[in-house]
């Protein structure tokens, strides 16, 4: 009660190593949500500008969609990464650890995990949009990442969308949430980067890839959170295309899928007490997860980005399947 009634005026260290307030803290939340609300409306509009205004040049590269993507997602990041040009944040724990073979393998099946959890909780949304009489077919071709033959979506899907997420929610808003705890900072940037993604299909499975990117990044560093990102685009994009004609291809991803959900089963039970231990820590010294969801801001971001899922909707089947 007595914490409850003087919060105002609890303090907190900040990513620069200043005091603040709860206030302070919540005003600088208030500033990333915003901030991430600024970054899917600029992708948005300069894609759609793009999209109108490049074909005028009469260049057919220019005029292709994935290209337009392309340029708006590097200008967002631009503008972005000039909200915050002096954001710095010296990085917890001791000297990074060596990255091997072995430590890519073993992300790389705790993302066939995930990516087996997102395919678990996809079943009851896929069974409620389709007795709702709902499109799903837009939302599944995105989800699959597009055609094979498609050189500018393979481009853009597989290099730099992957590079410019990172970039952007293991680069710029690491850097804003990761002195307010470490699962604080893995919860919202997972949070932002499966929201951004504006996809009910998607965003249990970039939930879950985020929180794993996290730690990879948190770990070892930013560059293998990219490098084990452009991996599972690779991957899921070949099989995603590969496994329509072909049963067997099915099959094997599925053992695939299947073998990295019980090797997250072991690797997690094998690490619950460090994981015990580590999340009694964090409760006793991160910011609670209540304090940004009270922000107005985050609630904005929200419900745009529902709205922009739910457009995808009541999308007409041929149109969804273009």
């Amino acid at each position: 009660k007595e914490l409850r009634k003087n919060w105002k005026n609890l303090n907190y260290t900040n990513r620069n190593g200043d005091m603040m307030n709860l206030l302070e803290i919540k005003r600088d939340l208030n500033k990333s949500a915003l901030a991430l609300l600024l970054y899917v409306l600029s992708v948005q509009i300069l894609a759609v500008l793009l999209v109108l205004l490049l074909p005028l040049t009469k260049i057919p590269l220019l005029s292709d969609q994935y290209i337009c993507m392309v340029i708006s997602v590097i200008i967002s990041y631009c503008l972005l990464d000039n909200i915050f040009p002096k954001e710095t944040v010296t990085e917890p724990g001791p000297e990074k650890p060596s990255f091997s073979v072995l430590s890519f393998l073993h992300y790389f099946m705790l993302f066939q995990a995930a990516q087996w959890i997102g395919g678990i909780i996809n079943i009851p949304i896929i069974t409620l949009f389709t007795k709702l009489g709902l499109n799903l077919s837009f939302s599944e071709e995105a989800a699959r990442g597009g055609s094979l033959t498609n050189a500018p979506m393979l481009f853009y899907t597989i290099l730099v969308a992957p590079l410019m997420e990172e970039l952007v929610f293991r680069g710029i808003f690491y850097r804003r949430f990761r002195s307010y705890g470490k699962y604080f900072a893995a919860f919202y940037t997972a949070f932002f980067f499966a929201l951004m993604h504006s996809n009910f299909l998607q965003f249990a499975p970039a939930f879950s890839m985020g929180m794993i990117l996290f730690f990879i990044r948190d770990r070892y560093g930013l560059p293998y959170s990219i490098l084990l990102h452009f991996s599972n685009n690779l991957l899921a994009i070949v099989v995603n295309n590969l496994s329509q004609d072909s049963t067997l291809i099915q099959g094997i991803y599925g053992g695939f899928l299947l073998a990295g959900m019980f090797y997250g089963i072991y690797f997690v039970l094998k690490n619950r007490t460090h994981f015990a231990e580590d999340y009694q820590y964090e409760k006793e010294h991160s910011l609670s997860l209540k304090q940004f969801f009270s922000s107005p801001l985050l609630w904005v971001d929200i419900v745009l980005m529902v709205a922009l899922a739910c457009v995808s909707l009541f999308v007409p089947m041929d149109a969804g399947a273009m």
